[in-house]
């Protein structure tokens, strides 16, 4: 059995997300954005994707296509996984996810960050382990040095 937690304005904004991403979809593959970058930190993978824009609009509706794109491709193969309530850095607030793939648990968390230069991006955290506020806490710093 799938368990499945939203909140109402993430459901709002995936609904216009998945419509928008659709319409994509159909004229054109939707394509990375312009600059990602992946590393590690203590074993939890890190991507960094630069938002084709610099407003805050942009930037959001990048993390809302991101959450969206996982939900699918999860969805199409028949995996179970759960959104959560957020979880506030000092720097970013992530949005996790907690997915059971071929009877594993993996988990992701989603945020977004604004450089000193004023660039936006999406981080996508992956891990194996359980993702906590002190994790991302980390991950934020990291992040931070990297997009400065």
């Amino acid at each position: 059995m799938r368990k499945i937690i939203f909140n109402k304005k993430f459901l709002a904004v995936v609904g216009i997300c998945l419509s928008v991403a659709g319409g994509f979809a159909i004229k054109q593959k939707i394509t990375t954005k312009a600059s990602d970058n992946s590393f590690e930190v203590n074993g939890m993978n890190v991507s960094i994707q630069q938002c084709e824009g610099k407003s805050e609009e942009i930037m959001e509706e990048d993390l809302d296509e991101t959450i969206s794109n996982e939900v699918m491709a999860l969805e199409e193969k028949g995996h179970n996984y759960e959104i959560g309530d957020t979880i506030e850095t000092e720097e970013v607030d992530f949005v996790p996810m907690t997915k059971e793939i071929d009877d594993e648990t993996a988990y992701n968390a989603f945020g977004t960050i604004t450089s000193k230069s004023g660039n936006n991006y999406v981080i996508v955290v992956k891990s194996e382990k359980e993702l906590t506020q002190d994790n991302l806490e980390t991950v934020a710093e990291a992040v931070k040095e990297q997009v400065k």
